[in-house]
């Protein structure tokens, strides 16, 4: 099986059975759930013509029984049969795009159980040599405010606008998503959200990861699918593009603490191989494109996977990440999952100056130095707090330097995807040992108080 798609619903196919031997007398088969037949074998061999009745993925089971009259075990053959090509429709859509990409689609369904870890790790100063602190006015942090996140919004037909909201609600972020054709938003039934036929041969796919990231997808079902898509940013008072560096870019709005970032870091065709991507912003617009490497043949389906995500930043961590909106945008996305799982770990009301918050900060802070770098866990997550004072910041600054503790520590021992796990387990420790900070009654006390 070659795991690409050939002829289509109600076309005959050409399937042959044989025996490895030569000698089998006689096969069964059977196409997916239907009627087993018998066919005679020639030197061990037969040819059937077979006829799938819808599109899809089909499985052809077969047997075959020697002279001595002794059945073989059962052998599957799965082919997919259909034309990608042209108008298609959503359930179709789905089909093909699960088929080959589930896993860059769904790349995490739920939340993992953390234990607790109990190994002692040092403290020690970690400032960046050159660091300088900015700080910026201050502006009062509260219980509401502590969990509010920007909110990125898709658009309910696919000529519209891709839209980021601060947390406030007080700005916006405008994006047109690239099309030919306009069609309307459908949730299919593996939770996609499908623009099906937006180009020739093409279709967008949205997979929301949280309140203010989405999943952006081209789906290129052929050679003549375009290569080059064109997102218009609608520039509001205020707001400007940075460069592009590692294929993302950050539209940062001097009015607000809202910040956009847009990525497109990898297409994969049907064979599961990599086909590199370019990103060009020319004023206002951002030009995401496949960039096959020379000699490179690609397999369609071909998925390519620009992302749109918004989030609620101080000035300090603006002008950091501007300059950074790769790293930054990494590091953005590792608070969204210290921030989940702090809510699913701790009740709603520890979230803000108690136990939720203390690992939020730490966990935060270990995955920006297991996935990014400490020079960014550390300018991110300091710039984080420059609107931030006294008890308050400390505790913050307290707990995220324990956290990139912990980060360094597991990652010079383990694997990212072990180190993904056992930070989290080892802040969860932490914050029931007390070797973390909390906030009662206005003073800073050790975490299991």
């Amino acid at each position: 099986m070659d795991g690409l798609w050939h002829g289509d619903a109600a076309t005959v196919g050409t399937f042959t059975l044989a025996d490895p031997a030569g000698k089998a007398a006689s096969a069964e088969y059977r196409l997916d759930e239907g009627t087993t037949q018998t066919t005679p074998l020639t030197s061990g061999k037969a040819t059937l013509t077979l006829t799938p009745s819808t599109r899809g993925t089909h499985t052809l089971t077969a047997r075959v029984k020697s002279a001595a009259g002794v059945w073989s075990d059962w052998a599957e053959y799965t082919f997919r049969a259909g034309t990608i090509t042209g108008t298609l429709t959503v359930p179709f859509v789905n089909e093909i795009a699960e088929t080959h990409f589930a896993e860059l689609l769904h790349p995490a369904d739920g939340l993992e159980e953390t234990d607790e870890l109990d190994e002692e790790i040092a403290d020690e100063d970690d400032t960046p040599a050159g660091y300088v602190e900015q700080e910026d006015p201050e502006k009062t942090e509260t219980e509401d405010s502590a969990t509010q996140t920007a909110t990125t919004e898709l658009p309910a037909s696919s000529d519209g606008t891709l839209t980021g909201n601060s947390a406030d609600g007080a700005a916006q972020t405008l994006i047109d998503l690239p099309v030919a054709s306009t069609a309307t938003a459908e949730l299919s039934e593996t939770g996609l959200v499908i623009y099906a036929n937006t180009q020739k041969d093409a279709d967008t796919i949205a997979v929301r990861s949280s309140a203010g990231q989405v999943e952006l997808f081209h789906l290129l079902r052929s050679a003549d699918s375009p290569k080059t898509f064109t997102y218009k940013v609608n520039l509001q008072p205020g707001q400007e593009i940075s460069a592009v560096s590692d294929n993302t870019l950050m539209i940062s709005d001097g009015n607000s603490d809202l910040v956009t970032f847009l990525s497109a870091p990898v297409a994969v065709d049907a064979k599961g191989d990599t086909v590199p991507v370019t990103m060009k912003a020319n004023g206002s617009d951002v030009q995401v494109s496949l960039a096959p490497a020379a000699g490179q043949t690609l397999a369609y389906p071909v998925l390519l996977d620009p992302s749109g995500s918004s989030y609620t930043v101080t000035p300090a961590e603006r002008n950091y990440c501007f300059w950074n909106p790769y790293d930054c945008s990494k590091a953005r996305d590792h608070a969204e999952i210290a921030l989940q799982y702090a809510k699913d770990l701790y009740p709603d009301r520890t979230l803000f100056q108690g136990t939720g918050d203390a690992f939020r900060h730490c966990y935060w802070n270990a995955l920006m130095e297991v996935f990014v770098d400490h020079e960014t866990a550390y300018e991110v997550a300091t710039r984080h707090e420059s609107q931030s004072r006294g008890v308050d910041k400390e505790t913050d600054l307290k707990n995220n330097k324990k956290g990139r503790e912990i980060g360094r520590y597991y990652k010079a021992r383990y694997s990212k995807a072990e180190a993904y796990k056992k930070t989290r387990s080892s802040c969860k420790s932490h914050v029931s040992k007390g070797k973390l900070w909390i906030i009662k009654n206005g003073n800073l006390v050790r975490s299991n108080a």
